[in-house]
């Protein structure tokens, strides 16, 4: 038998136990503590003295009363050992459904964000090294491609584990992207996007200030969103677009700054993660990752355009 059952047949003996105390004890004070009270008092106030024998067996009838009045006592105080029990199994149910899955998740949502973010350092050391043996007289298109190519490198590992790293479930519609900043249009594109495949995308820009796309770069901080038909800062943002709100209900947006963004310099673009469902990320667990990850792509960026901005750099 398992410790629940045991414990249960414990508790009925338990319960047998103190039901056969209490009724001795309710049966001498009610019955006989009355009748050896009367008697002693009898042959207190009595013509005849009390013998040494029945001095005795009033002792015992004290030491008796005193004990079962004790043992009333004690089971008025006692607390059961099966309620004991029973309270260390909930205990242990709360944590193998609730604590340990949690904790289990926890640990691997860790493990896969220390694990994408050393994969795509890696990948960023070798495209710096790969952009560094590039001749400067290099056509522009040649490197447009491997800048395109490396920045796939770089966010592939983020789509592959995407699972892990915050909790996607099969109906979950997931979305993310990378938007850059067009100073000549004043929008923000999409240089980089990973989709559900159920998902219809219009790759539609955004002004800043408009959407969470463009607030996270307007106001230059990191947005998250647990459900957008709740969001009353949206509202006061929305663009003139339908967004499809069943599609995209949660969302967390990092802006994309450079290592020296001062004197209130535009960050580069915005990281963008979406999701079909509410509150798919947490901003306490996923804030590491995000910001890191954001860092890792202003590096590569900025490496980028100032390959492109160098003498000949612009060659066609």
């Amino acid at each position: 038998m398992d410790i629940r059952t045991n414990n249960i047949y414990n508790k009925a003996i338990e319960v047998r136990i103190a039901s056969f105390s209490l009724y001795c004890a309710n049966t001498w004070m009610t019955l006989a503590a009355p009748l050896i009270i009367g008697l002693l008092a009898s042959k207190i106030f009595g013509t005849t003295p009390i013998d040494n024998t029945e001095w005795v067996l009033y002792g015992v009838a004290a030491l008796i009363h005193l004990k079962f009045a004790w043992s009333m006592f004690e089971a008025a105080n006692k607390k059961s050992l099966s309620i004991a029990v029973d309270e260390i199994l909930e205990k242990n149910e709360k944590y193998k459904n609730e604590i340990i899955p949690k904790a289990e998740q926890l640990f691997e949502k860790s493990a896969a964000q220390q694990s994408v973010i050393y994969l795509m350092t890696l990948e960023l050391e070798a495209r710096i090294e790969e952009l560094n043996t590039v001749p400067e007289n290099g056509l522009l298109r040649n490197r447009w491609k491997n800048w395109e190519k490396g920045l796939q490198a770089m966010l592939w590992h983020i789509a592959k584990h995407r699972t892990q790293l915050f909790g996607y479930k099969a109906d979950s519609l997931y979305n993310m992207a990378l938007y850059l900043y067009d100073a000549k249009s004043d929008e923000l594109f999409i240089a980089w996007r990973k989709h559900d495949d159920r998902l219809a995308t219009s790759n539609r820009r955004w002004k800043p200030g408009v959407g969470h796309v463009g607030l996270a770069f307007a106001q230059r901080e990191a947005k998250i969103c647990h459900d957008i038909l709740t969001s009353s800062e949206l509202a006061t943002s929305a663009s003139n677009e339908p967004i499809d709100k069943t599609k995209y209900r949660s969302f967390m947006s990092i802006p994309v700054s450079d290592t020296c963004n001062t004197n209130g310099k535009k960050p580069l673009g915005v990281l963008v993660f979406t999701s079909s469902h509410t509150n798919q990320f947490d901003w306490e667990l996923d804030k590491f990752f995000a910001l890191t990850t954001a860092k890792l792509l202003s590096i590569y960026i900025e490496r980028n355009i100032a390959a492109m901005d160098a003498p000949g750099g612009g060659n066609q």
